[in-house]
């Protein structure tokens, strides 16, 4: 299995990746100018991706810190 460290690096991976898809798909389709009407469907897929990667991020946050 992963060391220590990579699981470390790897939780910090996909905490990183929820925040920029949070920004990117979701609060992006808020900022005035850029469309006339929300796109829902963007806007979906971003929670969702958000969901998914943070819920990565602590279920190996969980393991490294059990391991402890």
């Amino acid at each position: 299995m992963l060391s220590s460290d990579k699981v470390d690096i790897v939780s910090d991976f996909f905490l990183d990746g929820a925040k920029i898809v949070f920004t990117s798909l979701v609060v992006g389709v808020f900022v005035p100018g850029t469309t006339s009407s929300i796109p829902w469907f963007t806007f979906i897929i971003g929670l969702v991706l958000t969901a998914a990667f943070l819920s990565m991020a602590v279920e190996l946050s969980k393991k490294e810190n059990a391991k402890s």
